[in-house]
């Protein structure tokens, strides 16, 4: 019983990180916020205008600009903004915290069900050595009845001995035979 909770939490783990995977890409797609403005001390949101230079020990301009900003500090993301209305976004916002918040109550209810998980570790010990006995008191008994039955085997086998003797006397001394006269 313990392995289907198991196996049901792993599949709520990652329903749940789906889930936020999800969120997180909604609420950075959709938000009706408008970009920052470019910061002109940061070169890579604002390029230089004109690139400072320092020169190389031995007194010459050195070829290569100063910092030029790769195509990830340039580049659209790949997904652009697409921005909801604000009363749209604010109830998807509402929602996926919702089915977030459910989610969460979902694996509180599965990990509350698994087995010990209110006992303390002496109990769970105690619980542990009660069961190693109750398993011994079978083991004992499971012998006890393999044996009785080892006898019983025995005593069939004479049994049958016995009868398959009677019946090889009885044909060898004429006993059982019927005349055709």
């Amino acid at each position: 019983m313990s392995s289907d909770i198991l196996t049901q939490l792993q599949t709520c783990y990652d329903q749940l990180l789906t889930q936020f995977f999800s969120t997180i890409s909604y609420l950075s797609q959709r938000h009706p916020l408008i970009a920052p403005e470019p910061d002109p001390d940061d070169p890579y949101t604002h390029p230089p205008a004109a690139p400072t230079q320092t020169p190389n020990p031995d007194g010459s301009i050195p070829t290569t600009a100063g910092t030029v900003p790769g195509p990830e500090d340039s580049d659209r993301a790949p997904y652009p903004l697409r921005p909801a209305a604000p009363q749209v976004f604010a109830n998807a916002q509402r929602e996926l915290a919702e089915d977030l918040v459910q989610k969460a109550q979902q694996i509180e209810f599965l990990i509350s069900k698994l087995p010990g998980i209110d006992r303390g570790e002496e109990q769970q010990a105690e619980e542990i050595k009660v069961l190693v006995q109750k398993v011994r008191d079978m083991e004992e008994r499971r012998k006890a009845k393999r044996k009785e039955m080892r006898e019983c085997v025995k005593r069939l086998d004479q049994v049958i001995l016995g009868m398959a003797e009677s019946i090889e006397y009885s044909a060898t001394n004429g006993h059982g035979q019927s005349n055709g006269t």
